[in-house]
């Protein structure tokens, strides 16, 4: 059984912009001070720019770093699409598609 971070509620992503980095960005930074995995719903991504995915690739890759995982809970097509776009598929641990 996989221990879910403290901050149980799973991390909501929706469509983000520029504009949003720093706020997300600072949320991010909450999950990384808690232990265990976090889980990520990105189910209301519509659309998502590269500062963003790159903000998502260095937090999964710290959370690495401390032997922790990113769960997705659920994970839209948009996401998926960017990801792939960017080569950031593995970067995010997004390797698995839907069933």
């Amino acid at each position: 059984m996989t221990e879910v971070s403290s901050n149980s509620a799973p991390l909501r992503l929706g469509s983000t912009s520029l504009r949003d980095v720093t706020a997300f960005q600072a949320e991010l930074a909450e999950r990384l001070d808690d232990s265990g995995t976090v889980q990520i719903d990105a189910s209301g991504v519509e659309r998502i720019d590269t500062a963003t995915l790159q903000l998502l690739a260095a937090f999964v890759r710290d959370l690495r770093g401390d032997a922790r995982l990113v769960e997705w809970v659920e994970c839209s097509a948009a996401l998926r699409r960017a990801a792939r776009a960017l080569g950031l598929t593995s970067a995010l641990d997004l390797t698995a598609e839907p069933g």
